[in-house]
């Protein structure tokens, strides 16, 4: 779960310190290259904040053991382009444009549960942030770690895949219901909230696959069955989005047209982004760690037959 404290850091700072207000944003009248949310620098500040924390992290982890050592340069590289597209989901036209049309709102969710969240895994927060802090945090950490550790039935629930995978499951339908996501459009601080429940609920579902300094992993084969049922229910999401007769949501009605698009239009394009590109992450992803499970295998038949035909 130490994941999912690293993102409670990093996305309850950005919520608990957001304004609400009942009114939408109003809509983006200069080129879309102009459309950046600068708006609200409390986002700018916590991402770079939590950069800088990784970052001090790194170099004294990296000054112990040497440059790549405990943490290689392809998982920081990884970490730096999770926050990339964090940067890019939360401040850039994207993040303007998902109050005028679904479809870029959709996009916006996808690069934070299957771009960002992924790549930030692979990154290892929790651990390199750690190193960013005193000594008597890190030992007070250790210490709780070997509490917990004891109550083994309560950390393997904690971990427990299929509770991962209900709750990733859970908050992409929740938060997709019309009441919901319309509620998102005209209050910031239930729209930070959602954000903050996507990261971390992908970041949870991700790292049961991809965590790599982990003992408690998915194997490769339930890794497979795990991304297809996700893939199977994310579909079904968008084919209902998609095949939808009438518009979810009225609240692009007014601001669709503007696009040259009506309401059940754009609809239909968000759906389609869930149901294709969306969901070939996931398969792309299975596709790589089938190739990997029959490569060992492989590998692994090789050495045995080898000393055989030696003999």
């Amino acid at each position: 779960m130490k994941h999912c404290f690293w993102f409670l850091l990093m996305s309850g700072a950005a919520t608990a310190t957001a304004s609400a207000h009942g009114a939408p944003r109003p809509v983006h009248d200069g080129p879309w290259w102009t459309a950046w949310n600068l708006a609200q620098p409390l986002v700018v500040t916590n991402l770079s904040i939590l950069t800088a924390i990784y970052g001090i992290g790194l170099l004294r982890l990296w000054k112990r053991g040497g440059v790549g050592k405990t943490i290689s340069v392809r998982q920081a590289s990884m970490f730096a382009a999770g926050m990339i597209a964090l940067g890019i989901a939360l401040v850039s036209p994207i993040d303007v444009f998902s109050d005028e049309l679904a479809w870029m709102h959709m996009t916006q969710h996808m690069m934070l549960m299957g771009v960002a969240a992924p790549l930030l895994v692979l990154g290892t927060p929790f651990l390199v942030s750690l190193w960013a802090f005193p000594l008597s945090w890190r030992r007070a950490y250790g210490r709780a770690k070997q509490w917990v550790e004891r109550w083994k039935p309560t950390r393997y629930l904690l971990w427990q895949p299929l509770l991962m995978w209900l709750l990733f499951a859970l908050v992409l339908w929740v938060w997709h219901l019309p009441p919901l996501y319309e509620a998102t459009l005209y209050d910031d601080l239930f729209h930070d909230f959602q954000h903050f429940s996507f990261v971390v609920a992908a970041c949870l579902f991700w790292r049961v696959l991809l965590d790599p300094v982990s003992r408690l992993r998915l194997n490769r084969g339930a890794g497979v069955v795990y991304l297809f049922l996700t893939s199977l229910h994310a579909t079904m999401l968008g084919v209902f989005m998609t095949l939808a007769p009438k518009a979810w949501y009225p609240f692009y009605e007014e601001r669709a047209p503007r696009w040259n698009l009506t309401a059940l239009q754009d609809q239909q394009v968000a759906g389609l982004i869930m149901w294709m590109p969306a969901c070939m992450i996931y398969a792309l992803v299975a596709s790589l760690i089938l190739g990997l499970w029959l490569r060992d295998d492989i590998r692994r038949a090789g050495d045995k037959v080898l000393p055989e035909s030696k003999d």
